[in-house]
C-alpha cells in the first residue's frame, strides 16, 4: 500500500476488499452479505467511480449502527410469476439482496426469455454497473434502476421531487467487455460530498442552494437541491427510474421516499432489474455481433475538435480498471482520514489502517 503522491494513499484491490471486510466483520455482518458489499465497493473503485467506492463503507457502518440497515435479514418473495418477482428486502443489506435479485432475473430470463425483479425495502445498493455487468456476463441484456431520497428538482423547479435515480444497462460483446452505461439521472450528492472533502467547487448547473439559487459551492449544494442531469432529459428519465424502482412494487417513489439522512428510520428505496435473453429473439451470437457492430461504428467515427477519440459506454471504466488493478486505487489522504474517523465514530477499530 502506498503512493508516489504525498496527498494520497493507494490500495490494491485485495487491500480494498480486506478493508471493507474488516469493517463489516466488526459490525457482525454475515460473511456472504459482507462479501457482496465489498465486491460492489471495490468494483466501483476499480472502475474509477470513487464516489461509490471503498470509502463508502463508512455509510454502511453508520446505517448499520443506526439500525437502518439490518444485517442477516432474509428477503421474502411476496409475489412471483414465470417472468417476474416482487421481493421484500426486509431492510437488509442492499448489495446482497440486489445481487440475489439479479440472479433471479437471469434465471427467469433463461427459462422464459424475460426476467423482471422488483426489490423494495432493500436499502442502498451502490453503483448499478456492478449488477448489469452480472447480467451481461450471462450473455443477456440487462437494465437496472434504483430510486432514492427526493433531492432532485424537476426541470424548471427549485425543490426536490425525486432522487438521483440511476439507470444502467449492459449488453455482452465478443471481447468479453460489455457495452455498459451507468449514470444518475440527477447530479449525485456523493460526488458533491467528494468535492467538499477535496476542497473543490462543483460545476455550474449541478445544484441550487437553500434559497433555490444556482451554486458552485459544494457545502451550499449539499444543504440545497440537486438538479437533473441534462435538464428535461434527466428529469424524464428520473421519473422512469422511480416508476420502475418504486411504482411497480407499490412502494415509495418520488416525494414518498424517506430522507436517507434520517438514519434511525427505515429507508424505503427500491431496486429493479430486467434481464432479456437474446436467444429468445434474434439469437445471442447475432446480438453480440450487433453490439460489436455498434461499438466499432462509434469508435470509428472521427473525433470532434478537442477529443482524441470516440468511446462507447464502458470503455473508460474498463481502462481505468486495468490501470488500477496494476497501480492501485488512489484515495486522497484527507478523504481516507475522514473515512477512518467516521468508522471510528461507529466504534470500529481502524488502527491497522491508520498511517497509510
Amino acid at each position: 500500500m502506498g503512493s508516489d503522491r504525498v496527498d494520497e494513499i493507494s490500495l490494491s484491490a485485495d487491500e480494498g476488499a480486506r478493508f471493507c471486510l474488516d469493517m463489516l466483520g466488526q459490525l457482525s455482518v454475515p460473511d456472504e452479505e459482507a462479501r457482496a458489499c465489498a465486491d460492489s465497493l471495490v468494483d466501483a473503485s476499480l472502475r474509477g467511480v470513487d464516489s461509490h467506492g471503498v470509502t463508502m463503507v463508512a455509510i454502511y457502518a453508520e446505517r448499520i449502527r443506526s439500525g437502518q440497515i439490518r444485517p442477516g435479514r432474509k428477503w421474502i418473495v411476496r409475489r412471483e410469476g414465470s417472468g417476474s418477482a416482487l421481493c421484500d428486502g426486509q431492510h437488509g443489506v442492499g448489495p446482497h439482496h440486489a445481487s440475489a435479485a439479479v440472479d433471479l432475473a437471469v434465471a427467469k430470463a433463461r427459462k422464459h426469455g424475460l426476467g423482471g425483479v422488483s426489490l423494495f425495502d432493500g436499502n442502498y445498493v451502490g453503483a448499478l454497473s456492478f449488477y448489469v455487468a452480472r447480467v451481461a456476463e450471462a450473455g443477456m441484456l440487462g437494465l437496472c434502476t434504483a430510486n432514492s431520497t427526493p433531492r432532485v428538482a424537476p426541470f424548471g423547479g427549485r425543490e426536490g421531487l425525486h432522487g438521483t435515480n440511476p439507470i444502467a444497462y449492459a449488453a455482452p460483446r465478443s471481447d468479453g467487455q460489455p457495452l455498459l452505461f451507468d449514470a444518475a439521472t440527477g447530479h449525485a450528492a456523493a460526488r458533491i460530498g467528494q468535492a467538499l472533502d477535496e476542497g473543490r467547487s462543483i460545476p455550474e448547473g449541478t445544484a441550487l442552494d437553500q434559497e433555490g439559487e444556482p451554486t458552485t459551492d459544494a457545502a451550499a449544494a449539499l444543504e440545497g437541491t440537486l438538479l437533473p442531469v441534462g435538464g428535461v432529459i434527466g428529469y424524464g428519465m428520473g421519473l422512469l427510474a422511480d416508476l420502475l424502482s418504486g411504482g411497480l412494487a407499490g412502494g415509495p417513489c418520488g416525494a414518498d421516499v424517506p430522507p436517507v439522512s434520517e438514519t434511525s428510520l427505515p429507508y424505503g428505496c427500491g431496486f429493479f432489474v430486467l434481464a432479456i435473453d437474446p436467444e429468445r429473439f434474434g439469437g445471442v451470437d447475432i446480438f453480440r455481433e450487433r453490439t460489436d457492430f455498434l461499438s466499432d461504428s462509434a469508435r470509428n467515427i472521427s473525433p470532434a475538435r478537442g477529443f482524441k477519440e470516440v468511446r462507447v459506454p464502458g470503455d473508460g471504466a474498463a481502462r481505468k480498471r486495468v490501470e488500477r488493478l496494476r497501480g492501485g486505487i488512489p484515495i486522497r489522504r484527507n478523504r481516507w482520514q475522514a473515512t477512518l474517523e467516521r468508522l471510528a465514530g461507529c466504534g470500529l477499530d481502524v488502527a491497522a489502517w491508520e498511517g497509510k
